[in-house]
């Protein structure tokens, strides 16, 4: 009789392989796509030239991203000295390591939400693959918030305040995104841990953004109103609004005047954000509470309606922002929902940009910003059902999401 490994051995051993065949794959692609293939359709020849321009981000230009990205990428292009060809290969392999982290990230949280089980093994096999696939996770620097988030849920589950406070802090630091993690963690932990949390993680983050008003108050105000004054892109806010275009920014050397940053290159908002920033708070907070706080496994799927939320609201929409649902999709639908939407997103997400938007076809906003909004509306019912709602809470999202 042959001895058959355990189920336990079997997930531990999956939850070290991945990581390390997503690194080895990954030199392997980086030799294939040198000299000319890397690029691609990302960031990387913007992040080069964010970089190159004189000084020093918040000091004398300004950044639409927080201070752990800008000086992340401020450092690499230090190191290479200024050589493209060395920047591309440091910041690939750093977008490397985070994505071997992020997949053993996921099959530990699986881990500690469902227990060493079979469905452990598919839900990190089915996050490898389409990760390893998605050419975003290394044409974005967004992998590296992506895994910082990670971090904090694995945290927040090993019921570890403190390294959960700081890791959520560095992931606001480096985008801005894992925020929407507050409302999860004030449900989900009694408010006593949910206060020390979020202070640790705010604070950090007031701390530094203070310290970079402090030193440099101009580049500093100009970087934090970057953002807020952009107008809309690719959603469904920007097709009522008439702005037909890519969430590109302005010219890069205009970051060299801190009037630059509140310049609106589009149409402004026809409903105020502010007005729709109520409307979704209000349906958030209706479905936050019908799920039940006493099971972990309600965590992620809480975490999941805040994020597609903001989606839906916010007034601009990114393609590869679909990497930070990946990893909440796979942590908590059944197998046939995790497939589906997952690839349906990322599938959706590539026709978008590269394929239509590249080309400059924008009329197919028309076509793929309402399939998007159906795919997200999927999303939070999956989530909801999967949070053990009853017959009758599940008639009442339906009512909510129609409001």
């Amino acid at each position: 009789m042959f001895n058959h490994p355990s189920i336990k051995t079997i997930d531990r051993s999956l939850i070290n392989l991945l990581p390390i065949l997503f690194f080895m794959g990954r030199v392997m692609l980086y030799l294939a796509f040198i000299p000319d293939g890397l690029h691609g359709f990302g960031d990387f020849p913007i992040y080069f030239n964010n970089t190159a321009l004189p000084g020093l981000p918040y000091f004398q230009y300004w950044s639409e991203y927080p201070p752990l990205y800008a000086w992340t990428i401020e450092l690499i292009f230090w190191i290479s000295q200024g050589n493209q060809f060395l920047f591309d290969f440091i910041l690939y392999l750093l977008l490397t390591l985070a994505g071997s982290i992020s997949i053993w990230l996921l099959g530990n949280i699986a881990l500690l939400l469902y227990g060493e089980e079979k469905q452990t093994l598919w839900r990190v096999s089915v996050f490898f693959g389409f990760l390893a696939f998605s050419a975003y996770s290394w044409w974005y620097f967004d992998l590296v918030p992506v895994t910082m988030m990670l971090v904090a849920i694995y945290y927040i589950l090993k019921e570890k305040d403190t390294q959960a406070g700081i890791w959520l802090g560095l992931g606001i630091l480096t985008k801005w995104f894992p925020i929407l993690l507050l409302p999860a963690i004030f449900r989900f932990r009694n408010f006593r841990h949910f206060l020390k949390i979020s202070l640790i993680a705010l604070g950090l983050t007031v701390i530094v953004w203070g310290m970079h008003f402090a030193l440099s108050p101009s580049m500093t105000l100009a970087s934090l109103q970057s953002q807020p004054s952009r107008s809309s892109w690719q959603t469904i806010w920007a097709l009522v609004d008439g702005n037909m275009t890519t969430g590109a920014f302005l010219p890069i050397t205009e970051k060299l005047i801190p009037e630059m940053a509140t310049f609106r290159m589009g149409n402004p908002a026809v409903i105020p954000t502010w007005l729709t920033l109520v409307v979704f708070a209000y349906i958030g907070l209706r479905l936050l509470f019908r799920i039940d706080s006493q099971k972990k496994q309600g965590l992620i799927p809480i975490i999941g309606i805040t994020w597609v939320l903001f989606l839906i609201w916010s007034p601009g929409w990114s393609p590869q922002w679909v990497l930070y649902l990946l990893p909440l999709i796979c942590l908590s639908l059944p197998v046939s929902k995790t497939v589906l939407l997952s690839f349906g997103l990322l599938f959706l997400s590539l026709i978008e940009w590269p394929v239509l938007l590249s080309h400059h076809y924008f009329a197919s906003l028309w076509v793929i910003v309402p399939v998007r909004l159906v795919l997200f509306v999927l999303l939070i019912l999956a989530w909801s059902r999967v949070s053990k709602f009853s017959q009758k809470d599940d008639e009442g999202v339906v009512e909510v999401l129609r409001c």
